[in-house]
C-alpha cells in the first residue's frame, strides 16, 4: 500500500511565494500525500492562491492563531498519515523527495525519523547546500543542524513527542527535535538535498538576531551538555564578543577587546574543552543584529 504523508503548510500573509511551495508539493506524484493547509488570516494575494488550489488540500484551517507553532500544532491534529512534515510557506521541496524519503522508511524498519540536506538560497541570489550531520543525536542539544523543510518523522514518534512549544517564536523546531532525539528516536540521514530553504527580509530566520540568542540559549539550557551550563557560555560569548566584533573576519572589536576574547577563548578551552567551545554557531545572529551581511 506505501506510507501516507501528512504534510503541513502553515501561512500568513506570504505572498505570491506560497504558490512555489504548493506546486512543489503537488509537483512530487506522490500518490498517498495529505496536504494540511493552514492559513492564520491573511489578507494579502495568498487568499487568493489557496482559493485557486483549494481542491488539492485534503484539510483547510482558516482563521487567527497564536503564532506559526500554534498553526502548526492545529494543522498535526488533523494529520492522518503514516509520516509528518511541514512546509514553510516560502521553501519548496525538490521533485522525488517524498519518494525517496518513503524509500529509506520502508527499507530500514527502525527509523523514526529521516533528515536530508538543503538548499539555502539567500536574498542576493547566491546559495549554498547544507548535508545532514550525521552526529546530528549527539549534537541536537548544542546547535540545530537539522534543515527543517528537509526533514520528516513517524506520526507515532509525534503523538510520543507532544506539540510543538508555543513559548518559542524561532526555536520551537529546535525544541521538537531535541524533544524527539531525548525520547529515543532513531534518526536517519540521506546525502541527498531534498528541499530548498529561501532567505528574504521577511524571512524569520533571516531577521532574528537577538531573538534567536534567547532562544538557543532557552534550548541549549534545556537540552544541552553541563547540565544545560553550556547555555551560559555561549551567551556570555554572545554579548561580550560576538557583539563586539570579536568573531568578525578580520575583526571589528577594539584590540584590547579582541585581546581579552583570545585571553578568554584559551581559559574556556580548558574548562570545557575546543570541541563544544568551537560548536558555537551564534555568529550569523550578532550580524543580523548589527545589520552586516551575515551569509
Amino acid at each position: 500500500m506505501g506510507l501516507q504523508f501528512s504534510i503541513v503548510i502553515p501561512n500568513f500573509n506570504s505572498g505570491e511565494v506560497l504558490e512555489r511551495a504548493i506546486r512543489s508539493l503537488i509537483g512530487q506524484e506522490y500518490p498517498l500525500l495529505q496536504i494540511i493547509m493552514v492559513d492564520a488570516g491573511s489578507n494579502d494575494v495568498s487568499t487568493g492562491i489557496i482559493d485557486r488550489y483549494r481542491k488539492y488540500f485534503d484539510v483547510l484551517i482558516v482563521g487567527p492563531d497564536r503564532g506559526q507553532a500554534d498553526g502548526l500544532n492545529k494543522g498535526f491534529s488533523l494529520a492522518t498519515g503514516d509520516v509528518f512534515g511541514w512546509l514553510c510557506a516560502d521553501d519548496e521541496l525538490l521533485p522525488g523527495t517524498l519518494a525517496h524519503v518513503a524509500e529509506i522508511f520502508e527499507t530500514d524498519p527502525h527509523a523514526d525519523m529521516v533528515t536530508g540536506g538543503c538548499e539555502r538560497i539567500f536574498e542576493d541570489g547566491t546559495s549554498v547546500i547544507t548535508r545532514a550531520n550525521p552526529r546530528v543525536t549527539e549534537e541536537i542539544g548544542i546547535q540545530n543542524s537539522i534543515e527543517q523543510p528537509s526533514t520528516f518523522w513517524k506520526a507515532a514518534l509525534h503523538k510520543q513527542t507532544g506539540e510543538l512549544d508555543l513559548s518559542y517564536y524561532l526555536g520551537f523546531d529546535w525544541d521538537f527535535w531535541a524533544r524527539m532525539i531525548r525520547n529515543g528516536a532513531a534518526v536517519v540521514t540521506t546525502d541527498r538535498v531534498l528541499s530548498r530553504y529561501y532567505f528574504s527580509d521577511t524571512n524569520k530566520c533571516g531577521t532574528a538576531g537577538n531573538l534567536f540568542a534567547e532562544e538557543a540559549f532557552r534550548v541549549i539550557r534545556k537540552h544541552g551538555p553541563m547540565a544545560g551550563g553550556l547555555a551560559y557560555v555561549y551567551r556570555f560569548l554572545y554579548f561580550h564578543f560576538d557583539l563586539k566584533g570579536c568573531f568578525d573576519r578580520p575583526p571589528r572589536s577594539t584590540r584590547n577587546r579582541y585581546l581579552l576574547y583570545r585571553y578568554t577563548r584559551n581559559i574556556l578551552k580548558f574548562l570545557i574543552g575546543p570541541r563544544l567551545l568551537n560548536m558555537y554557531n551564534w555568529h550569523f545572529a550578532s550580524c543580523q543584529e548589527r545589520n552586516i551581511k551575515w551569509y
